[in-house]
């Protein structure tokens, strides 16, 4: 009998390490997939690659989405998310000369403006990198904070990628909230912006998102030509003035061009 509850005891803590890291292997086992997927994949396809149950794997991607390392898409499809992209750049980046820090930071000792990254996620844009101005008027944002798409110079240059139904479905899901009274909230008006956006190659938020802030972003295209994100200059109105927030567009899209570098491995 002793030897028997020996027994029983050494196999109780066994078991409980492996019920323990169940749940961190299929996590990680669905960032694999997901890594690996040429395009956003249905959640019936993830759960399968990753040997999931789908409510299993239905439960890990809020998970990943509300972290910012995945991305849910139109159609109930899942794909990379801007953090995990983020993870990537920095580790292609090791050894190289080039780094997102490295090409932001010279970007900003150019301008003395702010500089963000940010990346779509779902219907919202996450700013991934910041580095501060030399105002001593703050712009007030983080790193990992969500902003709307339709109002933000960067949001507009991912908005611009899309196909005319897909813009439309966006505006029906998301409803163009008004920030300030630059906004547009509606789908004409929108449509007008982002044409203007695809034939300049930047975008502009006129105090469209904050009052007295003006901001202009230029598109980061990643492997498969879509753009995956931007990058952006911000500035308050009663320092830098329109004309010159729009002369800054020759070193941002130098700096955007070194990033889709980064980005594309």
């Amino acid at each position: 009998m002793p030897s028997g509850k020996s027994s029983s005891a050494s196999a109780a803590p066994s078991s409980a390490s492996a019920s323990d890291g169940a749940g961190p292997r299929r996590l990680l086992r669905l960032i694999d997939v997901l890594c690996y997927a040429g395009e956003p994949m249905r959640l019936a396809d993830l759960a399968a690659a990753a040997a999931l149950s789908k409510p299993t794997a239905h439960r890990l991607l809020g998970v990943l989405t509300a972290e910012g390392w995945a991305i849910a898409h139109h159609g109930g499809r899942y794909g990379i998310g801007p953090a995990l992209r983020g993870m990537g750049a920095a580790l292609t980046s090791t050894g190289r000369q080039d780094s997102v820090e490295r090409v932001i930071v010279d970007l900003q000792h150019q301008v003395r403006q702010t500089v963000h990254v940010g990346m779509r996620s779902g219907d919202r844009v996450v700013y991934t990198h910041k580095v501060e101005g030399d105002q001593p008027f703050a712009i007030a944002s983080r790193v990992g904070m969500q902003q709307a798409l339709h109002t933000t110079a960067i949001g507009k240059c991912i908005l611009a990628d899309l196909d005319v139904a897909a813009l439309a479905e966006f505006v029906a899901r998301t409803g163009l909230e008004r920030r300030t009274p630059h906004t547009r909230t509606t789908l004409p008006a929108l449509t007008e912006e982002l044409d203007h956006v695809r034939c300049a190659g930047f975008a502009l938020d006129d105090q469209e998102n904050e009052p007295n802030v003006r901001c202009i972003a230029a598109p980061i295209h990643g492997a498969d030509g879509r753009v995956m994100g931007a990058v952006s200059i911000s500035t308050v109105t009663f320092v830098v003035a329109r004309e010159e927030v729009l002369a800054l567009h020759p070193p941002l899209a130098a700096a955007a061009k070194r990033l889709e570098s980064l980005f594309m491995g």
